[in-house]
């Protein structure tokens, strides 16, 4: 059995390789789409457009995994029942339970990196994608402030400093900007902008604030600051709070809420999936003369849509509380499973 195992684990390779390969082609084509469109209408800058793009392969994998399992098995296996390999080992006494335990055993691996991908890389490309686009944000509004120049800021409002250094701290800052108790004229030595309560705030050192001074008459109000902390709206950027989705599997573990055992139970179900679907993929393969390489490939790619819809809709009941993830989310995986190994069932 040494010389088939090596040759039926190369070919599943050299198959999963190539359909991993087309499908995240297929995948980022529509991501790299997004992000140009993005970084032309200037929401993100070019530079960090490659950054983003690798930054959504893990998530990207969590879908795309079990699929390239099942496509792997369906066409390795299709091609030997077409070539009349399968007939021939079949009359040589290899039973077809040595190819479901070989092809499991092929797929083990596989899972053990989707759960990896699911409850670790995932949750840490997610959180880095969210810090990159914030700091983008504050950076490219940042960026619109020349120094040494007034800068417009709209509503009247006009900001101005004599340098930038390259770590953001700025020298000889001044604004002035519209408020409803008067104009507010700012003015200090040294300034930048910090985050603060999750928004950009600009923060002025040994700050100056003048209020009233177009209306001399009502009152000139002039108050020193040590530190200052305001936010200009036209440079008001809010850091995006932290989704569920960011959290590993250990961090979502403990957790109660239905919203988190319903993400929690998702990532345990993907390394399932992969065994679900590399079962799949080798049921379907077996075609009847005539029938064509590529006959069972519809067939197969509607019982994943109708899998992956089940659970994402069971997860959604989950999510909301209306059942228990038991029930909720284990009920497909381990249904297409026992409908897989059935002994009686014929393909």
């Amino acid at each position: 059995m040494r010389i088939l195992d090596r040759t039926l684990y190369a070919e599943l390779a050299q198959v999963w390789l190539a359909v991993l390969l087309v499908l995240l082609l297929i995948t980022f084509g529509t991501q790299a789409s997004e992000l140009l469109a993005e970084a032309v209408k200037g929401s993100v800058s070019p530079a960090l457009v490659g950054q983003l793009l690798l930054l959504k392969v893990p998530p990207a994998l969590e879908v795309v995994l079990p699929l390239v399992m099942l496509l792997a098995a369906l066409l390795t296996f299709g091609r030997w029942y077409q070539d009349q390999e399968m007939v021939v080992l079949y009359s040589c006494g290899v039973p077809p339970r040595y190819f479901q335990r070989r092809v499991v055993l092929f797929a083990l691996p596989v899972a053990l990196l989707t759960l990896l991908n699911a409850g670790w890389l995932a949750p840490w490309s997610l959180a880095q994608s969210r810090l990159l686009l914030t700091e983008a944000q504050g950076n490219l509004g940042m960026a619109a402030l020349q120094p040494g120049r007034f800068n417009p800021l709209g509503q009247g409002g006009v900001f101005y400093m004599a340098e930038r250094h390259e770590d953001g701290r700025m020298q000889q800052v001044w604004l002035r900007y519209p408020t409803p108790q008067g104009e507010l004229v700012l003015s200090a030595p040294k300034g930048g902008f910090e985050w603060v309560d999750g928004r950009l705030a600009l923060v002025l050192e040994d700050a100056w604030a003048v209020q009233g001074i177009e209306r001399p008459e009502a009152g000139v109000t002039v108050r020193h600051f040590g530190r200052f902390e305001g936010f200009v709206p036209e440079l008001d950027v809010r850091r995006p709070v932290p989704s569920l989705k960011e959290q590993s599997l250990p961090s979502l573990w403990p957790q109660p809420q239905p919203q988190a055992k319903a993400l929690l139970h998702q990532k345990l179900i993907a390394p399932v999936s992969v065994l679900v679907m590399a079962l799949m993929g080798l049921a379907l393969s077996r075609t009847r003369p005539r029938e064509g390489r590529f006959a069972r490939v519809f067939w197969a790619l509607l019982l994943y849509v109708i899998y992956m819809q089940l659970i994402t809709t069971f997860q959604d009941r989950v999510h909301h509380g209306d059942l228990h993830w038991v029930w909720g989310m284990w009920v497909v995986p381990l249904a297409y499973l026992a409908w897989l190994l059935w002994p009686r069932r014929r393909v």
